[in-house]
This record gives C-alpha cells, sequence and structure tokens, in this order.
C-alpha cells in the first residue's frame, strides 16, 4: 500500500532538509505537501488521505499540539513523528500523550537515518492497524450475515404464523416498510428450472436493494422486504421489476406489494395484502407491478358452508337450459354469469370453480359414454384452469366447450330433461367436492331427493354406481398429481380424497395394475422421451 506523507515547519530549510533527506517513493510514500503552519496543514489533511504527519511543535497561527488534536479527529488512523529543539521537550512528551505520536526528533542532532527509522516505524504501525481494521471488519460482516440470516429465518417463520418476534432487526427494518410477493410466471418447464429462476432473482434483487430483503419461502415464492422512505418501496419494486424484465434472465414475474406498515411485526398484515393484490392479474394481465390496499373495515367472508345464492341461481339457469337444448337460454346464463365475473364480483378462486362447475354439467349428458381416457382428460382440463393466464382465457375455454357441445354429435338429448337437469347439478357438487369427505346422503340433499332415488337415477345416467363414480375421480385426480407434481405418495392419497393411504394404494394398484410410484416412474420416463424426440438437451436430466 502507498502512504502519503506531510511536512508542517515555519523553517523553509527545515521543511527542504526533511523532504530531502529520504527517498520516499523507495520507502513507498508519498511525499503529499508541505506546510508553514497548523491551519495551512489542516486545510491539506481535510483534502488529503494523509497517513504519516511529520510537524513541529512551536509554529504560528496554529502549533503542533493543536494541529495534531485535529488532524487525529479527521484521521484516526494517523501517524505523528514530532521535530523539536530541546526548549520544546515538555511540549513533546505533552504530544505523546495524544496517542498518534510514534516517535520525536531533535532538531541538533537528527541525522537521515534516525527520520527513516521513525518513518518504517510509523508503516509497521499502519500495516498492523490496517490489518487489525480489516480482521474487525470481515468480523462485523460476519456477525452482521449471521445475524441477518437470523432474522430471514424468524421473518419466514413470522410470516407462517408461527414465529413470535425477532430477536434483532437490521437497521433498515427500523420504521415504515413494504412487502413484495414476487410470482413467476415463466422460467423454463420443470421445477428445478423454476427454483433456479427464482434463486437467481433473489440474488440480484438483493444485490441492487441495499435496504431491503429477498428470500424465498417454503411455498417457493420470492418475497422483498424493504424499508420505505417517503413512498419509495413502490417505485423501487417497480424500478427492480423494469430491470429483471430488461436482463431477461430471470424470467417474467407478477408481482403484489402491500402499504406501507410502519413496523416489521405489521409483515403478517402487509403479506397478505401483498398477495391478494396479485389476484389483479387474473383481471388485468401477468408480468405487472400490482398495489395492493388496506381493507377498509372487515370485508365480507363466504364461507365454504354458505351458498352462493348469485351463482347458484345462474348455475341452475344453465343447467335447465342445457338440458333442454336450449341453446340462447344457457349462452343467455353465461353472458351474465361473465358480467358477474367481469364486475369483479368474485374473487379468482370463486371464478375458476364456477367455471369447473359450467364444464362438468356440459360434460354430464355422456358419462354413460365417458372412456377412461375422457375421464382423464377431464381431470386434466379441469385442473388446467388453475392455470388460466387471465380471466379472458378462462371465459373463452368455457365458451369454447359450449359452440362445441351444440355441434349436431354433441347436442345433449331432451329426454326427461328435467332429470338431466337434476344430475347435471349432482355431478357439479360432486365434482366440487369429491376430495373431501362426501357421501350419497349429501348429494341426494343438494338435489333434494331421497337417497335411493337419487341412486338409482344416479346410476341410470351415467352406468356407475355413486361410490364407484366418486373413486374414478379421485383416482384420475391421483395420477394427475403423481405426473405433474412432486407430492409424496401419502400426501397423494390424501389430496385425492382417500383417508386411507392403505385403501388408496391397494384400490390404485386394482385399477391401474401398478402402484402408485411404479406409475410415477412411468410418466417420467415418458416425459424424457417426449424431450428427446423434440430435440431438447436438458442438462437437468444429468
Amino acid at each position: 500500500m502507498l502512504y502519503n506523507a506531510l511536512i508542517v515547519d515555519d523553517e523553509p530549510m527545515i521543511r527542504f532538509g526533511l523532504a530531502s533527506c529520504v527517498e520516499w517513493e523507495l520507502e513507498g510514500i508519498r511525499l503529499a505537501g508541505e506546510a508553514a503552519n497548523g491551519e495551512a496543514a489542516l486545510a491539506l489533511i481535510r483534502s488529503e488521505d494523509i497517513h504519516i504527519l511529520i510537524t513541529d511543535i512551536k509554529m504560528p497561527l496554529m502549533d503542533g499540539l493543536e494541529l495534531i488534536r485535529h488532524a487525529k479527529e479527521l484521521r484516526p488512523e494517523l501517524k505523528v513523528v514530532l521535530v523539536s529543539s530541546y526548549s520544546d521537550f515538555a511540549y513533546a512528551v505533552e504530544a505523546v500523550k495524544l496517542g498518534v505520536v510514534v516517535d520525536y526528533l531533535l532538531k541538533p542532532t537528527m541525522e537521515p537515518e534516525d527520520l527513516l527509522r521513525v518513518i518504517r516505524t510509523c508503516k509497521e504501525r499502519l500495516a498492523r492497524d490496517l490489518a487489525g481494521s480489516e480482521k474487525e471488519a470481515r468480523l462485523r460482516e460476519e456477525e452482521t450475515k449471521s445475524k441477518t440470516f437470523k432474522f430471514e429465518e424468524e421473518l419466514k417463520a413470522f410470516l407462517g404464523g408461527v414465529g413470535e418476534g425477532f430477536a434483532w432487526k437490521p437497521e433498515w427494518a427500523i420504521g415504515n416498510v413494504a412487502l413484495a410477493v414476487w410470482r413467476l410466471e415463466e422460467g423454463g418447464g420443470d421445477a428445478l428450472r423454476h427454483l433456479v429462476s427464482l434463486e437467481g432473482a433473489k440474488n440480484r434483487l438483493n444485490q441492487w436493494c441495499g435496504h431491503g430483503l429477498s428470500f424465498l419461502s417454503g411455498d417457493g415464492e420470492l418475497i422483498t422486504l424493504l424499508a420505505d422512505h417517503n413512498g419509495s418501496a413502490l417505485s423501487d419494486i417497480t424500478r427492480y421489476h423494469r430491470r429483471l424484465a430488461e436482463e431477461g434472465s430471470a424470467g417474467r414475474f407478477t408481482v403484489g406489494v402491500s402499504p406501507v406498515v410502519h413496523r416489521v411485526q405489521s409483515a403478517t398484515d402487509a403479506y397478505g395484502w401483498a398477495r391478494k393484490a396479485l389476484d389483479n392479474a387474473f383481471f388485468e394481465g401477468k408480468g405487472r407491478c400490482y398495489l395492493g390496499h388496506i381493507p377498509a373495515g372487515e370485508e365480507p367472508k363466504r364461507h365454504e358452508h354458505e351458498r352462493d345464492v348469485g351463482f347458484e341461481r345462474l348455475r341452475e339457469r344453465f343447467s335447465k337450459a342445457y338440458a333442454f337444448s336450449d341453446q340462447p337460454g344457457s349462452e343467455k346464463a353465461l353472458s351474465e354469469l361473465v358480467a358477474l365475473w367481469k364486475g369483479r364480483r368474485y374473487v379468482r378462486a370463486e371464478i375458476v370453480a364456477h367455471a369447473r362447475s359450467l364444464l362438468t354439467i356440459m360434460w354430464s349428458h355422456r358419462f354413460r359414454m365417458k372412456t377412461e381416457e375422457d375421464m382423464g382428460m377431464m381431470i386434466g382440463k379441469l385442473e388446467g384452469l388453475e392455470q388460466s393466464p387471465g380471466l379472458d382465457a378462462l371465459i373463452l375455454v368455457v365458451r369454447e366447450e359450449l359452440t362445441r357441445f351444440w355441434k349436431p354429435d354433441d347436442r345433449p338429448v331432451a329426454v326427461d330433461a328435467g332429470g338431466a337437469h337434476v344430475i347435471q347439478l349432482a355431478l357439479s357438487y360432486i365434482q366440487e367436492h369429491y376430495r373431501k369427505d362426501i357421501s350419497l346422503q349429501d348429494v341426494a340433499d343438494y338435489v333434494h331427493m331421497s337417497k335411493n332415488y337419487f341412486s338409482e337415477q344416479f346410476k341410470q345416467r351415467t352406468g356407475m354406481n355413486f361410490i364407484d363414480f366418486v373413486i374414478s375421480l379421485r383416482l384420475h385426480y391421483a395420477k394427475h398429481l403423481l405426473e405433474h407434481t412432486s407430492l409424496k405418495i401419502i400426501d397423494v392419497g390424501a389430496e385425492s380424497g382417500f383417508n386411507s393411504p392403505k385403501h388408496f394404494l391397494k384400490l390404485f394398484k386394482r385399477e391401474m395394475n401398478c402402484t402408485p410410484v411404479e406409475f410415477r416412474e412411468r410418466c417420467e420416463r415418458g416425459h424424457v422421451e417426449e424431450r428427446k424426440r423434440a430435440g431438447e438437451v436438458d442438462l437437468y436430466e444429468i
């Protein structure tokens, strides 16, 4: 390292002698300047990074002792060499007490080698101090990293509803903060590529945002908590979102940003508001930033057991019109429901459930003729509604299905249309609830029939017993999960509606002639073969 030195003395000959008796560059020192008094020297110290100060004690305007006091405040690492006469000895002793004086030299007896020795001592002490400060800085950095990691873990737990608080918070997290949830819309096909894209985006965000923290949650979400300075959080997130889009390497993100909260302990509320803001993408488009809002009072919530009268009335009209081959009537009922969807009468999850129900009604008139392949296609298409990129795309799927069913080969036959309408509603109800505990009595009550009569009608119109039909739906959904998710086998059974893992394994093997594990392996091999045929070089398979 190159050190800078400054010579201060009111006698020009002394300054010249000090400057000329050392080969500064060979010693790794740059002679930054000379000054005739303390005030001039202090001005240089303010403008230059001075490491070694060689100064007289008695000088006009500002003496050496005062200069050292001020210089020490500006440059705590400064090393000082005093040059003085015999009469200044008492001052030299006082200067040593200031803690930055390495040694003092007497002008009458000073030799060039004396100054060189002291200069080299200054360099050694500077190097030692620098090493100590670097070590201290590393220790502080490691301590901050450890504390930040602990804060991240506590924040994850807090957002998950199991945390109790924070043992330590970064300085930026003390005060107003906001939270953003980043949803990756496009990141490559498989789960590993998806994770790599999220990890890359997280690292970029942490590079760009020095007053925040980005991390991946256990649910595979990318979350950013950042300080808000007079409304800066939304503009910061918008800027980061634009930069990620311009780079293009991390994929396409939709972001929900919470309103500002006044302390990090309110992060759970902010998290809920940010996630709810993401629903705007379903109505307005993906790949944008959406600002959430604080609910005005308690927003009404419809519980699972409460009936949605508005939707049920329109579904009833749709089902009757469809059962009676009334094309204008069914299309009018659908148009009215679409108007409610576009008016945001319902949230995304409710709209998806409505669409699933309508598709089930449309497919219901030929359940007797459905093959295993058809059943699998139906389950896949129903689950595919969950991935609809937006409301318009979902409406298009429903309208296209309805248009297809009015073709001559698929047009419903209006024989005992009233009975067909009841079974349509029953099948729609079953589709909504087959992954939960559902009984024949539950469905009979829903369509206002006796249990025995409904059982007879159901078998007559679908060709299957109620329980066999429910099991078939559950098994097809299990196949869908095995092929498209990495859920554990026991969780696949539970998610599909089977209360007993043993019962699930038994039924699956009986129907598929293989175990769930074997079925998943077969699907994975099929996917690999498809990629090979498509010419993809999949490094993630290595």
